[in-house]
């Protein structure tokens, strides 16, 4: 596993319902996936992350187990270390912003399945997310 991320967490996520989760003062919404049309592809991942706190955090490890690795990369597909989630603030990783990138993924992403991920924060510690499979845009010709 890449960045941080445990087992004993990912076995959590495989049992946990598909829904927000929460820790501290951060919380994970609104996931979502572009689904895939055969296994091996790779893909991307959207979220939104909620810091109610009154201090940073810092998102510094993701694991989506469906891909052979998970990156974080920024809007020019460079990959990132980490992101700071300010006190008070949403942090969304978007299409044209930061995001996952799921590569090698193990099985086909279905539309309507949920991808549960693994994140670690500096603070917060480990927090489970779920993706949410949806149809990818169509390519501009």
């Amino acid at each position: 596993m890449k960045h941080g991320v445990t087992m004993a967490v990912l076995l959590a996520l495989a049992a946990a319902p598909a829904m927000a989760q929460t820790a501290e003062n951060l919380s994970l919404d609104h996931g979502a996936v572009w689904q895939t049309l055969k296994t091996g592809d790779t893909t991307q991942g959207f979220l939104q992350i909620h810091n109610s706190g009154n201090m940073a955090d810092v998102l510094t490890g993701w694991d989506c187990s469906i891909a052979d690795a998970t990156a974080l990369v920024g809007a020019n597909g460079k990959p990132l270390q980490s992101l700071v989630i300010a006190p008070g603030q949403t942090l969304v990783l978007t299409q044209n912003g930061p995001h996952l990138l799921l590569e090698s993924t193990h099985d086909t992403v279905d539309y309507g399945s949920v991808v549960p991920c693994a994140f670690s924060f500096q603070n917060a510690g480990q927090v489970a997310g779920y993706l949410n499979a949806v149809p990818a845009p169509n390519p501009k010709p």
